[in-house]
């Protein structure tokens, strides 16, 4: 009964939404200027295909190093992808287009960063962070209707195709470590560790490589028991393996505290979930995989002593250089945040860089905030956070429901990508960076496929 209550609250927040952002003068204004221009449209069979194209483009560009530090180029594959998409939508009459509670947020949050902006000391360089959450939200989307309008199959393919990119940048990053790349910037502290290759793959970044591969793990976890061919189970199986070995020659501390709340979570779930199944053989099935799953944990320490030495630097607290520096950060931001509470300095990465030099400690200048959520407080205010924490809360409540109730694999794995994208988010921000953040909205649309898949409204 709890559960089914759950379900039905959670249903009518997502009716209430929907009818709420349809009702709204903003969308009837869209809808007024957009309907005489769609009858210009006569719809094309090569436009649905130009769609997955433009969007498989948008996947290969993460992994490919000119695009590494190249944000205006993605931001303009992103940009054709919606002309494209813009002409699929005026050109087919029966496209189906719903909204849910996690789109409410979206646009609230969006709405807020507006305010933020024109309130900004700094609005010029606040506009471009501005643009740059419109181009994102603008991919959500572009990909959330796609995949709940399109086909379950060419849904799975484009997780396929997204984690096969994954996997090649797995590999060149093994490859690296084989070969003993040299490190791109200096990112260990020679006084309390002993230096190790950190990989970087073509990311340019071991933490933003982890980032990434920490997002794309679960999910190819997921797609070993989600496709069908034999021959493309193997591949993911293998390439589990393979994006497992380089997140852990990325040397990331990040990294590793997502990896290993993401296992916890992962056994936690697994094990809640066998508890409940009533089954003769589930005692066996559960004793085998913990004790399986901890013996390969042990085994890659005994392989990569990397991995327990970067651990132990955690707990150095100032005597590790790097937790001195985001301690002293940390400790200019939240004096930043104090200043800003209510709409905060404005959006954008340029504009928390002019900010920070009136709040920085002498001698650690900083890119970003170093956590994501300090980050958006700093950077949207409060409230802005607030709602940022509740898309996160949302889609946690519709993915535990999904897998619990409609048994979805799929669910589960972005369940643990959310998990340890939200983990590492607590001490870096590569969150942010497209190779991550453009992943993280397709997660998000992802929810809304599942769910239509499962039979709810989403």
């Amino acid at each position: 009964m709890k559960n089914q209550s759950f379900i039905n609250n959670l249903e009518k927040l997502d009716n209430w939404s929907n009818e709420t952002i349809k009702n709204s003068s903003l969308c009837k204004s869209i809808i007024f200027i957009t309907n005489p221009i769609s009858n210009l449209f006569k719809y094309n069979n090569t436009l649905p295909v130009l769609l997955i194209v433009s969007i498989s483009a948008i996947f290969t560009s993460l992994s490919m190093p000119q695009f590494a530090n190249d944000r205006f180029g993605i931001g303009l594959v992103i940009l054709v992808c919606f002309f494209i998409f813009l002409l699929y939508l005026f050109s087919n009459k029966s496209l189906k287009i719903t909204f849910n509670s996690i789109d409410l947020c979206i646009i609230l949050f969006l709405i807020l960063a507006t305010i933020s902006t024109f309130s900004s000391y700094f609005f010029k360089e606040s506009l471009t962070g501005l643009l740059k959450y419109i181009t994102f939200f603008l991919w959500y989307f572009i990909v959330k209707t796609i995949v709940v309008n399109f086909s379950q199959k060419t849904f799975l393919n484009l997780w396929s195709f997204l984690c096969l990119c994954g996997i090649v940048t797995a590999l060149i990053g093994i490859c690296q470590y084989i070969i003993g790349v040299e490190p791109l910037a200096t990112w260990e502290d020679p006084t309390q560790e002993t230096i190790h290759i950190r990989v970087y793959s073509t990311l340019g970044n071991p933490n933003l490589l982890a980032g990434y591969l920490l997002l794309v793990l679960p999910v190819c976890i997921a797609l070993v028991f989600e496709q069908k061919n034999k021959l493309f189970k193997i591949i993911f199986l293998a390439g589990v393996a393979l994006v497992l070995i380089c997140l852990i020659l990325t040397g990331s501390r990040g990294g590793y505290i997502g990896l290993i709340f993401s296992f916890v979570m992962s056994l936690v779930i697994f094990l809640n979930h066998f508890t409940f199944q009533k089954k003769a053989n589930n005692k066996l099935t559960v004793t085998l995989t913990v004790f399986g799953i901890i013996a390969f944990i042990l085994s890659l320490t005994f392989l990569f002593p990397v991995i327990t030495e970067r651990i132990l630097t955690i707990f150095t607290f100032r005597e590790h250089s790097s937790n001195n520096y985001r301690l002293n950060v940390w400790a200019a931001c939240l004096k930043m945040l104090k200043d800003n509470l209510l709409i905060g300095i404005g959006p954008g990465n340029n504009t928390f860089r002019l900010a920070y030099g009136l709040y920085m400690i002498t001698g650690f200048d900083a890119l970003a905030a170093y956590n994501i959520f300090l980050e958006i407080a700093i950077e949207i205010g409060l409230l802005g956070c607030f709602i940022f924490i509740f898309i996160f809360l949302l889609s946690f409540l519709k993915l535990h429901w999904l897998f619990w109730q409609k048994g979805s694999i799929f669910s589960f794995g972005i369940f643990i990508s959310l998990i340890g994208l939200l983990t590492h988010g607590m001490v870096d921000t590569v969150f942010f960076r497209p190779q991550i953040f453009i992943p993280f909205w397709f997660l998000l649309a992802s929810i809304g496929r599942i769910e239509h898949e499962s039979g709810t409204k989403g």
